[in-house]
C-alpha cells in the first residue's frame, strides 16, 4: 500500500570502498599509501567514507525492530505503518476514534509477516500516553521507533478566531495539544527509554510552512502548533543525542482535506512545479529512509511537490 516492498534485499555496494571488505592490517597499508603524496584531506574522506558504509549497514536492519505511530489507522498513517511492516518491523497502530480503520491497517501489517497491534488512545491526555507506553511495552517490550503523526487540519477565519474567547481557548488547547503536548510527552518518555537502550529514532510531522513557504490563510492555530512541533524537534534532538535521532518530514499538499473545496485543490495544484499533491507512500518512503539513516538528527525534510520554489 503505502510503497515498494524490499523484502530482504539489503545491498551496500554503492558505498563499498574496495571489491572486498578490508582487514585492519590491509586499512592501514590503504592509508599508508593514500598519503603519499596526497594532501591529508584524502586520508579524511577515505575515512569519512568507511563510517558513512559502516552507518548505513547498521541502519538498513530494520527487522525486530518496534515501531509506534500515532494517528496510524487510516490516511498518511496508514501508509507509513504498513511501509514500516514491510521493512520487518513490528508496528503499534494507536488511533483515537477510528478502530474499524485501525484493525484494517493492523490486518496490513500483519500480512506482511509481522506482529501489528492496535491501540486506542487520545495523545491529548497524558494519562492516555502513559497506559499507550505501558501496553505496548507488555506486548513488545520495547519501542524502537516514534512516529507523531496524530494531526489535526483546522480552518479557523481570522476575523473570526477572537469574537469568542471561549471558543479560541478550546480550538487552540485542542492544536496545541495534538500537535505540540502529546507528541512531547511521548517523545520524551519513550525518547528516555530509547536513550537508555542505545538506539531509537523519533520521527515528527510537521508542515511545510514551517519551514518554507508562506503560511495558509485561516489556518493560524493549527500553524502556530506545527511551528511548535517543529521546535520540539530541534530540542529533542539535543536533549536525547546521540543515542536518539530526531527528525521531521515537512509535507505540503498530501491526501486533500475535506475542508478544502475542489476549486481550491485545483488552485493549489497548477501552483506546484510537479503539478499534484505528495502521495502518501512518498511521505512513508522518507520516514524509512530518516529511521536507516546514521547521520541525520534535528532535521527537516521537506516534501511538497516543489511548493517551496514558490509563495503562494
Amino acid at each position: 500500500m503505502g510503497g515498494r516492498s524490499t523484502g530482504s534485499a539489503v545491498r551496500t555496494t554503492h558505498v563499498q570502498i574496495s571489491p572486498a571488505p578490508l582487514s585492519r592490517s590491509h586499512r592501514r597499508q590503504h592509508r599508508s599509501r593514500l598519503s603519499e603524496g596526497h594532501p591529508k584531506g584524502i586520508i579524511l574522506a577515505f575515512e569519512r567514507a568507511m563510517i558513512v558504509q559502516k552507518g548505513i549497514v547498521r541502519g538498513m536492519i530494520l527487522k525486530g525492530k518496534v515501531a509506534l505511530v500515532t494517528g496510524g489507522a487510516k490516511r498518511v498513517g496508514r501508509f507509513i505503518a504498513v511501509r514500516l511492516a514491510e521493512e520487518g518491523m513490528d508496528v503499534i497502530v494507536n488511533y483515537r476514534k477510528s478502530q474499524e480503520e485501525a484493525v484494517e491497517t493492523v490486518r496490513a501489517v500483519s500480512e506482511r509477516g509481522v506482529r501489528g497491534l492496535a491501540l486506542q488512545g487520545d495523545i491529548t491526555k497524558p494519562a492516555d500516553c502513559d497506559q499507550l507506553i505501558r501496553l505496548s511495552m507488555a506486548e513488545f517490550g520495547k519501542i524502537d521507533v516514534l512516529v507523531n503523526n496524530a494531526s489535526e487540519f483546522l480552518k479557523t477565519p481570522f476575523n473570526e478566531l477572537f469574537l469568542n474567547r471561549e471558543r479560541y481557548e478550546a480550538i487552540l488547547d485542542q492544536l496545541v495539544s495534538v500537535h505540540m503536548k502529546g507528541p512531547l510527552y511521548l517523545a520524551g518518555k519513550i525518547g528516555m527509554d530509547m536513550k537508555q537502550r542505545g538506539w531509537g529514532r523519533i520521527i515528527n510531522l510537521t508542515d511545510r510552512c514551517t519551514i518554507k513557504g508562506t503560511a495558509y490563510k485561516d489556518y493560524a492555530p493549527y500553524l502556530v502548533s506545527k511551528y511548535g512541533l517543529y521546535g520540539i524537534t530541534q530540542v529533542l534532538a539535543e536533549e536525547l543525542a546521540p543515542e536518539v535521532l530526531v527528525n521531521a518530514i515537512a509535507p505540503g499538499l498530501v491526501i486533500p482535506s475535506e475542508q478544502l473545496s475542489p476549486e481550491e485543490i485545483r488552485q493549489i495544484r497548477e501552483k506546484l512545479p510537479l503539478n499534484r499533491e505528495v502521495t502518501p507512500g512518498e511521505i512513508a518512503e522518507d520516514v524509512v529512509h530518516l529511521i536507516k539513516s546514521s547521520a541525520k538528527t534535528g532535521s527537516t525534510i521537506l516534501v511538497d511537490a516543489g511548493a517551496g520554489v514558490h509563495t503562494f
